[in-house]
């Protein structure tokens, strides 16, 4: 077996995918006789299957044609796979997205967990907050059924290394079609649609016209087959369709001319069942509202002290601010902050984490209980120090959502650059997966770097002098706010593998240097650009900052002022509470919740090394 069907087809995955088809049938109602019967022997049949996928023996059986009523009229025909086929195709699924999902572009929003209707919508809100006036709206016709299935196949060769997973697909892509006669001219065409893998297929021949659209300077919003595009104005639209029937043509599919049309916002575009008009409103990020939170205290001379069962924040003896101590999960100080003992003493025992930075992410301490060491799993992880394969996922995390950060920029702006550097991360992400060595790892990341933040230049106006990422010291504002934001990030990373019983000072990919907590600086790399580079563009973008706010000096480089500081500090907590999809878990959480769950993931496979870490993926 390949390294792909090695981890998807173990008894367990087996056993748990069994359990998956079992719930959608029950969801029917009546599980129906062919559950019953799988049931009545189910640990014997899993166990059978599993000897079967790894002696490459199992042989997929023919779907049954059924047909459902259309809401707007019409037969959808799908073609329903047997019992053991979606037991096999549910455990294949999770490691095809794990390799597929990242090369989508990020406006590509259906069969994606953690994306959906609202989300598309959303965006196609923000186009016409950026200036589109006009959307060409289309769908593909009879997509599912028109696919060229040897396309597909050919594609998938290009992503999934492990030939038997491409070549199981494959046999399920060919399954004949109980109660259907094939024409001759439909012969290798098509998607079974009933079978789970069948819109991650879609998927990847479709992101083939997202790409030449893009290339050709158009944005797709597309939710499966259904897409809209974007445009300042209608003869822009109508090229944008032009275009789209053109690159649809390359692919062997075509417009439905039903569905085809431009239409401005001022009439109503509508899209996946929603009109969206030049007034529609955008909505609100979703917020975490946690019961424990973060305090920043930046005040030079401020004094921390405890009055009961509450902490207090003084200055010049003023009570600036007052919280109850149970609801304070960690205390961040910047520059001259004093603390008395009492206050010390009771953030010790009730386990308040202090972090304590200078005002420009300089050296920083922490002061924390030492309740959460664990040396089983500690052990586990000085086995493992200087393994390749950790680093090379913390680098593939953080190359894929790089990537995702340029295209995401790439909304608001057409630059070309934006684009082909995008493509250039994706293709270093393929070559990583070869990487055999730190030293390879190392040099892919590095390189990867150096890409993203050459395409950085051209994000935010030439006001901000920004040329490259420098450290230390800082020289223009960007750099200040980058080296000050991942400060924060790795505090809060720190305080999260501690939690997660782990050593914040033994990495994979950053080797051991006296000081240094190597461990938090690989555990935010995936985390790098979705929260500290996101905020930083933000404070860039919409003048929450202004060139005006820092100051540079001669050897300590540029450095914020308090008002930059504080307007970065709340943009950077307001993304540490935005909601996302946490894939692995399937919950809704803030990002700050999805830095515990991805160092709790971490510690389990270092547990247990046969168990891969998935880092956190951006869409």
């Amino acid at each position: 077996m390949g390294e792909i069907t090695a981890r998807a087809f173990t008894e367990q995955n087996l056993l748990n995918a069994w359990h998956e088809v079992r719930e959608s049938a029950l969801q029917d109602g009546e599980a129906g006789a062919e559950v019953e019967r799988f049931e009545a022997s189910a640990a014997r049949k899993i166990s059978g299957l599993a000897e079967q996928l790894a002696a490459g023996t199992f042989e997929p059986s023919p779907v049954v044609r059924i047909e459902i009523a259309k809401p707007g009229g019409g037969v959808r025909a799908l073609g329903v796979p047997n019992l053991i086929d979606r037991i096999v195709e549910r455990a294949l699924l999770p490691e095809l997205s794990a390799l597929i999902d990242p090369l989508l572009l990020p406006w590509s929003f259906a069969y994606r967990r953690g994306m959906g209707v609202k989300d598309a919508l959303a965006c196609l809100i923000e186009a016409r907050d950026a200036g589109a006036t006009w959307v060409a709206r289309a769908d593909v016709k009879d997509c599912f059924d028109r696919i060229p299935r040897w396309e597909v196949l050919r594609h998938l060769r290009e992503i999934v290394t492990d030939p038997e997973a491409v070549h199981l697909v494959g046999k399920m892509m060919d399954r004949p079609v109980i109660g259907e006669r094939n024409r001759r001219s439909n012969r290798g065409l098509g998607l079974h649609q009933g079978s789970v893998l069948s819109p991650l297929l879609c998927n990847v021949y479709l992101n083939r016209f997202d790409q030449a659209m893009l290339s050709a300077g158009f944005r797709v919003i597309r939710y499966a087959d259904d897409f809209a595009i974007p445009a300042k104005n209608r003869v822009e639209a109508e090229r944008a369709l032009t275009a789209a029937s053109d690159n649809l043509a390359d692919l062997r599919l075509e417009l439905n001319p039903e569905k085809s049309q431009v239409v401005s916002f001022d009439t109503g575009v509508s899209f996946l069942g929603s009109t969206v008009t030049s007034t529609t409103s955008p909505g609100v990020d979703a917020l975490s509202h946690p019961l424990e939170t973060v305090v920043y205290v930046d005040k030079d001379g401020a004094l921390l002290r405890s009055r009961g069962d509450r902490m207090l924040v003084e200055h010049r003896g003023k009570v600036l601010f007052r919280l109850n101590f149970r609801r304070v999960r960690q205390v961040v100080c910047t520059g001259r902050v004093g603390m008395t003992t009492p206050f010390l003493r009771r953030a010790l025992r009730l386990g308040i984490d202090l972090v304590i930075i200078s005002d420009q992410a300089g050296p920083s301490g922490r002061l924390t209980s030492l309740d959460v060491t664990d040396p089983t799993v500690r052990r586990a992880q000085y086995r493992l120090a200087g393994d390749h394969r950790l680093a090379r996922a913390f680098v593939d995390g953080k190359i894929a959502n790089m990537r995702t950060a340029l295209l995401r920029a790439a909304r608001r702006q057409l630059d070309p650059l934006l684009g082909e550097v995008a493509e250039r991360l994706a293709a270093m992400r393929l070559l990583l997966s070869d990487a055999d060595s730190l030293e390879k790892v190392m040099g892919y990341e590095g390189a990867a770097s150096r890409e993203y933040f050459r395409a950085w230049r051209h994000l935010f106006g030439e006001i901000w002098d920004f040329e490259s990422r420098q450290r230390r010291p800082p020289p223009d504002p960007v750099n200040a706010m980058l080296s000050f934001g991942y400060t924060l990030l790795v505090n809060e990373a720190i305080a999260a593998l501690e939690m997660a019983r782990l050593d914040p000072a033994v990495g994979f990919l950053h080797q051991s240097r006296w000081g240094r907590p190597n461990l938090a600086l690989d555990l935010i790399e995936e985390f790098r650009p979705v929260v500290v580079d996101a905020v930083t563009l933000r404070c860039l973008n919409t003048g929450i900052v202004k060139p005006e706010d820092f100051d540079v000096a001669p050897d300590a480089g540029c450095r914020m002022n308090d008002r930059a500081r504080r307007a970065f500090l709340a943009a950077y907590e307001r993304r540490m509470l935005t909601l996302f999809t946490h894939e692995a878990t399937a919950r809704r959480v803030s990002y700050r919740v999805g830095l515990s769950l991805q160092a709790k993931a971490l510690a389990r496979t270092i547990l247990d090394s046969k168990r891969p870490y998935r880092p956190l993926r951006w869409k």
